[in-house]
């Protein structure tokens, strides 16, 4: 159901308050369907709070409050009556510590679809093809799909839990620094499989690493304090920034 301005995500004079901590100021911001976007800046800055507001994880964290207007395909999603299970169906979400299920690989990606109501045995089979498929795992996997998850390395788990967030058939992904605590040849892997969902979803990525900012975000956001410091195509931004402090960031002056 996408509106037909093209913004898959929204925020519009969005204030958020961990209690008395006013994490984010007024944040303005239009998130393109059907690409990359990447939210940078130093460690608290708002990003990852920025990013859980759009599944409503959130919520999960006594005394909050949300200010302003949050919207996922042009639906206000903190307008009374909101479904918080669909949402989340709809807006994946993967952490930056891969968290499979101690159970099979086969089960990890069709749980979600199980607790969805997903009986047929056919039907289970064909989703976890599927997902393994888009995650870029299954070539490594489909020969072992009732092996435990554990025993996969780093980087497969981690694009494990990607493939169990795309089971659910979400329109949107988040991904909260998901290659943080991944070697290098895992990193590009799981980049390369961003490149190629971004044709199907749209993707919001937090991450504290500016190459990998540059290499898969058509657009980048920049934070800091809590603040929109900048927005902008990733290209601009990071070869001629508006805003100086964008400019001492990238450049590595600080964070």
């Amino acid at each position: 159901m996408s509106t037909n301005n093209g913004f898959a995500l929204e925020s519009h004079d969005l204030d958020f308050y961990y209690g008395e901590v006013h994490a984010l100021k007024k944040i303005d911001l239009e998130i393109s369907e059907h690409q990359v976007t990447a939210l940078i800046g130093p460690s608290g800055c708002g990003k990852s709070t920025y990013l859980r507001c759009f599944n409503r994880m959130n919520d999960m964290i006594e005394g909050i409050r949300v200010d302003g207007k949050i919207l996922v395909e042009g639906e206000d999603i903190y307008s009374a009556g909101v479904d918080l299970e669909l949402l989340r169906k709809r807006v994946g979400m993967v952490f930056q510590k891969s968290n499979p299920f101690p159970m099979s690989i086969r089960e990890n990606v069709n749980y979600g679809p199980r607790m969805g109501g997903v009986r047929g045995r056919d039907r289970l089979d064909e989703i976890v093809e599927r997902s393994l498929q888009q995650a870029d795992l299954w070539g490594e996997v489909k020969d072992r799909l009732d092996d435990s998850a554990l025993d996969l390395s780093g980087g497969q788990q981690q694009r494990l839990c990607i493939a169990r967030a795309l089971a659910n058939e979400p329109e949107i992904l988040l991904l909260d620094e998901p290659a943080s605590a991944l070697d290098p040849i895992s990193t590009a892997k799981i980049e390369e499989t961003l490149l190629q969902l971004k044709q199907s979803y749209t993707i919001l990525i937090v991450t504290h690493n500016l190459q990998q900012a540059a290499r898969v975000a058509d657009h980048t956001a920049f934070f800091m304090l809590g603040e929109l410091i900048e927005f902008s195509d990733t290209t601009t931004m990071f070869t001629n920034p508006t805003e100086s402090l964008t400019e001492e960031y990238i450049t590595g002056r600080f964070g």
